[in-house]
């Protein structure tokens, strides 16, 4: 081989970035997650209102006359008294909540909050590093996320790695099942639906999906109702391509299955 005399290796389209996550993975078995990307946020236009020429001359209306004065708020009455053994008051108020007692703490609870990496240890550090990220703010662009974790699996099925597709693909399953989909965000998810479709292999000769595909696809059939109403995802369908047939492959069982009530 080519690459054995010169030793040298070349890999076509993979980003640095991506390559050394493969090194890192090749090392300890688990790779670094880049963080999200923060939206900046735009502050909307403020509202103009340009004069219109049917109305240039005519001068402003007058000023409203200003409210009258209020009355003199009258004396309160003294509260009643309280006699020893006697409520004037109803026993239930539905606007003070009541002070729950609080649970005596148990060994176990006492036991789980043990904690012996602080976290400015380096093998805490590189701990966090690797466990999927969460949102919790629509400013917080997951599509370097989302990517991140497809063209690493895409690098491991080219070169039939099998244990990195597998923690791929976990990784990004649990960072989609804890996901706030935000209505800003859903281009994030057409986005890494874009990438499985445009860099995933097709179907097989026996119609399988791709792993990294139908993973996707089934998010978007859970999320439907949330994505179905973004023009991108309309977009995408009037696209075509195996996406369509693989999104209403799925959306067909579900709905076999809540007709008929068998999980298919």
């Amino acid at each position: 081989m080519v690459e054995a005399k010169t030793r040298v290796v070349e890999f076509q389209d993979v980003k640095p970035e991506d390559f050394v996550r493969f090194l890192e993975y090749a090392y300890c078995h688990d790779y670094t997650i880049p963080s999200y990307m923060e939206d900046k946020e735009t502050s909307p236009p403020a509202l103009e209102h340009p004069a219109s020429p049917e109305f240039e001359g005519v001068p402003p209306a007058p000023a409203p006359a200003p409210a009258p004065a209020p009355p003199p708020p009258i004396a309160d009455e003294p509260a009643p008294e309280i006699v020893e053994g006697v409520s004037v008051f109803v026993e239930e108020r539905w606007d003070i909540p009541r002070k729950k007692k609080k649970g005596k703490p148990s060994l176990r609870s006492g036991f789980d909050k043990l904690s012996y990496l602080s976290t400015g240890d380096p093998k805490a550090g590189m701990l966090q590093s690797f466990e999927p990220q969460y949102n919790s703010s629509s400013r917080q662009n997951f599509i370097p996320v989302f990517l991140a974790h497809a063209r690493l699996y895409t690098f491991a099925n080219m070169h039939l790695v099998q244990p990195l597709k597998s923690l791929t693909l976990h990784k990004l399953h649990k960072t989609l099942r804890g996901f706030q989909l935000y209505d800003r965000r859903v281009g994030d998810v057409l986005e890494l639906a874009r990438y499985a479709y445009d860099h995933g292999p097709d179907r097989t000769s026996q119609g399988g999906i791709d792993d990294l595909r139908n993973l996707v696809v089934q998010y978007i059939a859970c999320e439907l109702d949330t994505i179905g109403k973004h023009r991108d995802f309309r977009y995408l369908m009037e696209e075509g391509g195996e996406f369509v047939g693989d999104f209403w492959g799925i959306v067909q069982m579900n709905l076999v299955s809540r007709l008929t009530g068998v999980v298919i």
